[in-house]
């Protein structure tokens, strides 16, 4: 009893270790070491045991990482935490089956089809990959160019275990082997792929107004944005206003409409809004720029934030509408948001599309010169989860090599440059909750990365080889 009681305890313990390297923490090395206390808590004899660690190690970090979710999700914030942890207790599970020569490169590859698995089934939900533990390490996150995020993961996982296994078993030829495959990935990040060669800037102007979360009507946002937009002196080439600057149906509000267009003639001007079609509700991005109005509507929309899956089931309305008290029903788009201005194409992605690596990977081209990210981060209060959301923009400014640009109602607003540094609009020492402008000169890019020229399925591929060999020699 007591040293099941012991193995619960430490459980939890190294359970939160690794949660100090992802936002808004930033021991970025954690990630590489941070589960070696945990794995030495598993047993290759006992699969169940492992099972029941697992789920509940993955647990603890889902539970303490995701509180903000029961603002939004109530109850229902449990079930998700529950059901990511499901993928640690299949990990840890099947880890622990394979012979202990092979755990390294078997580990990296499973862990990688995980996450793949995370990122798709059940409209996915890939929120905390464990390459964002490296989202304050520009150089380790640059990996990500390479193998992309879930490559990054990989490597990271088959890094913890090599150390585990040098440890346990003083094989420390493991440990320089794996750390020689991570500072070789790290070169041919440096060497491949990004180059800041482009000598075409752009200058943009992020408008963070602190609305959306004061119970402001549509016509109080659009003031703020409006005067915070008539204050800038400078000569732009894009102003953005986040997810839901004007809170209503903008293509219902002609004096709103009429203000942007005529606006639009000095520069132009991105705006994140609701939209309808007849009796259809979307999500949408407005380009106004020199009196015309282009529009993307969100592809991929947020589960029991946007839409409810499974609503056309009465149980599961009443049920929801108790716990969360609303009811969504926001309809998806079915087109990439790629605007131009002046000639130059750039990708809009909002909100939680941007966690997403195959929604980027897919609509962007050699002829993208940047990415934008506009988002309503109102709802997570002060917690985690809008520097969990923003540090995505590091993976995908290292996966594409483009400059990342977020504009966010009320924070986090910032730029990210394709090495993965990040700019972040700061006031009185604060991120959230403030109100100011954020302009800054961006570069273009038509680069390639080796992981844009590869593909999810080129990494895939590369993965299956590596479990391939492994089976052979053994």
């Amino acid at each position: 009893m007591k040293r099941k009681f012991l193995v619960i305890v430490l459980t939890i313990i190294f359970g939160f270790i690794p949660c100090f390297s992802f936002p808004s923490f930033k021991i970025w090395i954690l990630g590489w070491i941070g589960f070696v206390p945990l794995l030495f808590l598993f047993d290759e004899k006992h699969t169940t045991k492992n099972f029941i660690i697992g789920i509940f190690a993955g647990f603890i970090f889902h539970i303490f990482l995701l509180n903000w979710l029961f603002s939004v999700a109530g109850f229902f914030y449990i079930l998700i935490a529950i059901y990511l942890s499901l993928y640690w207790a299949v990990f840890f599970c099947l880890v622990f089956a394979f012979p202990e020569k092979t755990r390294i490169i078997l580990g990296a590859s499973l862990w990688y089809f995980l996450e793949i698995l995370m990122q798709n089934l059940l409209t996915g939900f890939p929120w905390l990959p464990l390459s964002l533990s490296q989202w304050s390490c520009p150089a380790t996150a640059r990996i990500a160019s390479v193998y992309g995020s879930a490559g990054l993961s990989g490597l990271i996982m088959g890094t913890n275990i090599a150390f585990y296994n040098g440890i346990k078993n003083r094989r420390v030829f493991q440990s320089f082997v794996i750390i020689a495959v991570v500072m070789f990935s790290y070169l041919i990040s440096i060497y491949t792929g990004i180059s800041d060669n482009s000598s075409t800037t752009i200058k943009i102007a992020s408008i963070q107004g602190n609305s959306g979360y004061f119970g402001q009507s549509p016509e109080e946002s659009f003031e703020i944005y409006r005067n915070m937009t008539n204050s800038i002196k400078e000569k732009c080439n894009l102003v953005i206003w986040p997810e839901s600057s004007y809170p209503s149906i903008l293509n219902k509000n002609p004096n709103v409409v009429d203000y942007l267009t005529q606006k639009s003639y000095i520069f132009p001007i991105l705006v994140g809004s609701l939209s309808q079609d007849n009796d259809t509700v979307y999500n949408s991005a407005y380009l106004f720029t020199r009196g015309s109005v282009f529009r993307y509507d969100k592809k991929h929309l947020v589960p029991f934030g946007e839409y409810v899956p499974g609503k056309r089931f009465r149980t599961i309305e009443n049920l929801y509408t108790r716990f969360a008290g609303f009811m969504p029903d926001i309809s998806p788009g079915n087109k990439p948001g790629i605007f131009s201005i002046d000639s130059k194409k750039f990708l809009v992605l909002i909100c939680f599309e941007n966690i997403f690596p195959s929604i980027t990977t897919a609509s962007i081209d050699n002829d993208t010169g940047f990415i934008v990210v506009i988002t309503n981060d109102s709802w997570y209060g002060n917690s985690f989860g809008p520097f969990q959301h923003f540090a995505h923009n590091v993976l995908r400014a290292c996966e594409t090599g483009r400059c990342v640009v977020q504009t966010a109602g009320t924070g986090i607003t910032g730029i990210v440059s394709p090495y993965g540094d990040c700019k972040i609009l700061e006031k009185n020492r604060k991120n959230l909750f403030i109100d100011g402008i954020m302009i800054s000169d961006i570069s273009l890019s038509n680069m390639k990365t080796v992981y844009m020229f590869l593909q999810e399925i080129g990494i895939a591929i590369f993965f299956i080889l590596l479990i391939g060999v492994v089976i052979c020699k053994n």
